[in-house]
């Protein structure tokens, strides 16, 4: 099967950190492409090809779409043959999954399906998802194709990751296995992989609360180590040095829109199994909470006044600060004392020239690149509190 780009129209909703990338990878590859995304403002930076996102290789991509009319943005859905649902899966109280956005897009989309359409869903979702919204559809539009496909990428590689790293699709049904499998092969390089849609659904959750755990791991470990008075980066380096082991780094907890969100799709499934990933989950708030009473102690012990933090972002070299950790910590002590923040990813904060002229305390909360080699002179007469590694 041969999927004929020019004869198929897209419909892409949601233009977020994963909608827009795969709209405009669609476009420039042959596909006509419509984005729909429920904010105006994002709608018209679209269409005008003035996104601006920091993610590397995306505005060249978004400006060469626009440009050669493969691709549109409007807030109203239209008819297409394939239709790819990539809108944000969030959590309410109490760490339960909300999927009230994908329900939202799925009734936009149902007027205008017709027999044989594609549905793809790329949203993280509970386990049973795609068939409750095929059994609607079908209802609804009777042939209509359904299947699930997670996305699996990096911050700051997005664009190449998704072209480039294996697929893994399952199919409410054979036909749209089928379907959805041919469509990925269309513009994907790595190996696109067909399942059933349950372990398509669950594969996305696996793999982040997998790295969760781990990063678990690494976090408990440094709290042992700082009570032990250790140092926690020797003592991974050298167990790192036995061949079957990898201790991950430790940081000030877990951040970004997967690894903090997924494993509690996991936990609301099966809570009386899922022990191990709902305990990461708990490690990992804690350390958040052990990092600022950490400051909270240093800055009592010294009579500081004025506190540099060291990182804004979920992650290392990226921008993004959801639901970061660095973030929280920083809002906490904001209210106690006068904090300098430096993050060169994020506008409106301090320099660190400055924050290191003005700081008694030094607080490294993200490994970005531009702290990794700060000249020791500069923290002469400081205290550091490195929770990243940066000064190890």
């Amino acid at each position: 099967m041969i999927v004929n780009k020019i004869q198929k129209r897209i419909c892409v909703t949601g233009l977020g950190h994963i909608g827009l990338p795969v709209a405009c990878i669609l476009a420039t590859s042959g596909y006509a492409v419509l984005g729909v995304d429920i904010d105006d403002r994002v709608v018209i930076r679209v269409q005008s090809a003035d996104f601006m996102d920091p993610e590397p290789n995306l505005q060249d991509l978004l400006i060469r779409a626009i440009q050669n009319g493969s691709l549109e943005a409007s807030m109203n859905v239209a008819p297409a043959d394939i239709h790819i649902i990539a809108v944000p899966t969030l959590l309410v109280p109490g760490n339960k999954p909300d999927i009230s956005y994908v329900n939202a897009a799925i009734d936009a989309i149902k007027p205008h399906l017709r027999s044989h359409d594609l549905v793809l869903i790329e949203s993280t979702c509970p386990i049973g998802t795609t068939e409750a919204i095929a059994r609607k559809l079908q209802q609804a539009c009777p042939g209509v194709h359904v299947a699930y496909c997670p996305e699996r990428v990096l911050p700051g590689n997005i664009v190449h990751e998704l072209i480039h790293n294996d697929r893994v699709v399952g199919g409410v049904d054979e036909a749209s296995t089928a379907h959805a499998v041919t469509f990925y092969q269309s513009f994907v390089r790595g190996e696109v992989i067909a399942t059933d849609v349950r372990t398509a659904e669950a594969v996305k959750l696996a793999e982040n609360a997998y790295r969760d755990v781990n990063i678990a791991y690494a976090n408990e470990l440094s709290m042992i180590a700082d009570h032990m008075e250790l140092d926690i980066n020797e003592l991974i380096r050298l167990a790192n040095r036995h061949p079957r082991v990898q201790i991950l780094k430790p940081g000030p907890g877990v951040g970004g829109h997967c690894i903090a969100v997924d494993p509690w799709f996991l936990v609301a499934g099966a809570p009386d199994l899922a022990i191990l990933t709902l305990k990461a989950r708990e490690v990992n708030t804690k350390k958040t909470d052990w990092v600022i009473q950490k400051v909270r102690q240093a800055i009592r012990e010294n009579g500081a006044t004025v506190v540099a933090c060291l990182g804004l972002a979920y992650k290392s070299n990226v921008s993004d600060t959801g639901t970061s950790p660095a973030l929280a910590v920083v809002q906490a002590l904001e209210r106690e004392i006068e904090v300098l923040c430096v993050d060169p990813y994020i506008p409106n904060t301090v320099t660190l020239y400055d924050a290191l002229a003005r700081a008694e305390i030094v607080v490294a909360l993200v490994a970005h690149r531009a702290f990794l080699n700060i000249p020791s002179h500069s923290l002469a007469g400081k205290i550091v509190l490195d929770f990243a590694g940066v000064f190890k």
